[in-house]
């Protein structure tokens, strides 16, 4: 037998059923198996590298010993059943090969008088170990199999990852390093092939024991197809204990940026803190807005969100205003400073690199499954010009709080934005679930879109589905949940260079509202809450004209002193804790949107 020859009957032994219905499709698979059965047969030429496969109806093919490569005369673009019934030919053909040399050897043992009951022979150079590795493993698969199993698919493992990903882009492995924060149960099926299956997207990606990501088998087509593939061999690697943080954070993430802008930003800014605010000269401000451009053309974005950011402090300062902070100034200046720092001594990963140049758009990444239980939503207006309503959501997946913002720009004079038309709208998910009717509503997404801040996004494919509500009380908010002592504790000043700041979001278990008033100081209604052990904790309410009737209707009560034993959400910030929304059994009551609006009726409604 030629060289090739061996070869490729050793790889038509590896073309199981299973492996060539992934290949083709199990129609051609079993039109394949009727034509041989009805008489066609093949005649085969070997070469040094390929075969001649002449079959009887007239078809001509050429194989080597993988399927990656093959011809034939017939004109379908993809692999056809004459393909197919070459190999099954060869394997019926070697069969009845082995049959026919299984059969000598039997004649020859009964003639030699050895017995199929007789004791073997063991020479003493033999471990026992060898001897049973053929007996089947509790799974049925022989461990001589396993093992073969094994050393065909170990490149998965032991492969050079940087090498196996080189085809894919930076955009793609940071959406497939993106998706790998959501668990995902994964199913491993071994036999010709080794097949990773994501149960949760429902999606199977079969391994050939080529070392090549685009050899694997997917029948998701084109991009999404490509990056399954990535997806289950890294989670088949996280598996088997394998970290490929670092050879992933050096591909997905991207750190190009003006080093000279970066110099020029920090001298400007240790002169700022050598000359003091006391002696700053008010031209100052056009260095800062300079700087901030230049930012924005050395890809810099973050960078030139802070240095706008410590230019309206310094324009608070000038102008003697009240909400002027030298603390927030010294906050800002140190975290910009230090990134700075950092930045320009290039000793930190890419990664970290990315982190501290940020991005000028927030990129949406798709998530195969958030199922969410909604805690309310809340309404706001910025001073620089936008209203807007953001509604929250607790993750059960990964224990973290999401949101969903619908916001509008109202600097423009035509502009406008009316909450109450907002919140009475349709969702683009479901056509007739108000926004309103959702935040109150327990969902399954699935296919949804998110950002690195966990906000959802309104674009297409996303599938949404309505879950029977659960009562708050008998939810594991996680560490969403906290007491009145956790949430009282303030917070260390202390940042992490290498995050954006998060929002604190709490829910919180109280027995009653033990008093309300409104101080008109400081234009704020303040609402004092007890838990079961007495313990109190003011929940504060800014006043402005939108939410004038909510003031006025909690002020006087609202059947705040019927409303007992209720959960909370809360936003914790430096001075004060402001509520959103208040929760009981499968109720969700927003303050500012639904008593404002006096959707709700009273609150010892809920």
């Amino acid at each position: 037998m030629s060289g090739f020859k061996e070869k490729f009957r050793s790889f038509s032994k590896l073309c199981t059923e299973d492996y060539l219905i992934r290949y083709a499709n199990k129609g051609l698979y079993k039109r394949s198996l009727k034509e041989l059965d009805n008489g066609v047969s093949v005649t085969y030429t070997w070469s040094e590298s390929s075969v001649s496969c002449q079959l009887s109806d007239g078809t001509q093919c050429t194989l080597e010993n993988t399927l990656d490569h093959w011809n034939c005369s017939c004109p379908s673009e993809h692999i056809c059943k004459h393909v197919l019934i070459a190999i099954l030919y060869d394997q019926r053909e070697h069969l009845l090969e082995d049959s026919m040399s299984a059969d000598e050897n039997h004649v020859l043992d009964k003639d030699s008088g050895i017995s199929d009951n007789d004791p073997l022979d063991v020479p003493k150079d033999v471990s026992v170990t060898s001897l049973v590795s053929n007996v089947d493993d509790p799974s049925g698969i022989p461990h001589t199999v396993s093992r073969e199993i094994e050393s065909r698919f170990r490149w998965m493992t032991e492969s050079d990852l940087t090498v196996l990903i080189k085809s894919y882009s930076s955009s793609m492995i940071e959406e497939v390093v993106f998706r790998l924060r959501y668990p995902e149960e994964i199913k491993i099926i071994e036999d010709s092939l080794l097949t990773v299956h994501l149960t949760t997207q429902n999606i199977e990606v079969s391994f050939t024991e080529e070392p090549s990501l685009a050899k694997a088998l997917c029948k998701v087509q084109q991009t999404a197809g490509k990056m399954a593939k990535l997806e289950a061999l890294l989670r088949y690697r996280n598996f088997k204990g394998l970290d490929d943080t670092d050879a992933l954070s050096g591909r997905a993430y991207e750190a190009k940026f003006s080093l000279q802008t970066v110099q020029e930003c920090r001298m400007m800014l240790a002169g700022l803190l050598k000359t003091g605010l006391a002696r700053l000269p008010q031209s100052y401000m056009a260095q800062l807005e300079t700087l901030a451009i230049a930012a924005h053309s050395g890809n810099l974005p973050d960078i030139e969100r802070n240095l706008r950011g410590i230019q309206g402090e310094l324009q608070l300062f000038f102008n003697r205003h009240i909400r002027f902070s030298m603390q927030s100034m010294l906050d800002r200046i140190s975290k910009l400073y230090l990134a700075l720092r950092v930045l320009e001594e290039e000793k930190v990963s890419v990664i970290q690199q990315s982190q501290l140049i940020g991005s000028f758009r927030s990129k949406y990444f798709t998530v195969p499954s958030l199922h969410l239980y909604g805690l309310g939503a809340d309404a706001w207006e910025t001073r620089s010009g936008f209203r807007g309503i953001t509604y929250y959501f607790y993750c059960f997946d990964d224990e973290e709080i999401y949101t969903y913002s619908d916001v509008r720009a109202v600097y423009y004079d035509d502009q406008q934005f009316s909450y109450t038309e907002h919140y009475g709208a349709f969702t683009p998910w479901l056509p007739n679930l108000t926004f309103r009717q959702f935040v109150g509503e327990e969902v399954q997404f699935h296919s949804v879109k998110v950002n690195e801040e966990r906000r959802i996004s309104s674009g297409e494919g996303a599938k949404l589905a309505i879950l029977p509500r659960t009562g708050v009380e008998t939810l594991n908010l996680g560490k969403t949940m906290q007491d009145v002592n956790s949430v009282l504790q303030e917070e260390s000043r202390s940042f992490d260079l290498f995050a954006a700041p998060k929002e604190r979001l709490a829910v919180i278990k109280v027995a009653r509202i033990v008093d309300h008033s409104f101080a008109k100081q400081t234009q704020e209604l303040v609402l004092t809450v007890e838990n079961t052990e007495g313990e109190r904790l003011a929940l504060t309410l800014p006043y402005s004209s939108d939410w004038q009737a909510m003031i006025q209707r909690l002020e006087s009560g609202y059947g705040s002193q019927t409303l007992e034993h209720f959960y909370a959400f809360v936003r914790v910030e430096p001075k004060r804790i402001s509520p959103i929304s208040f929760l009981k059994g499968q109720t969700v009551l927003s303050l500012k949107l639904d008593i404002g609006n006096g959707r709700m009726g009273r609150l010892g409604r809920i």
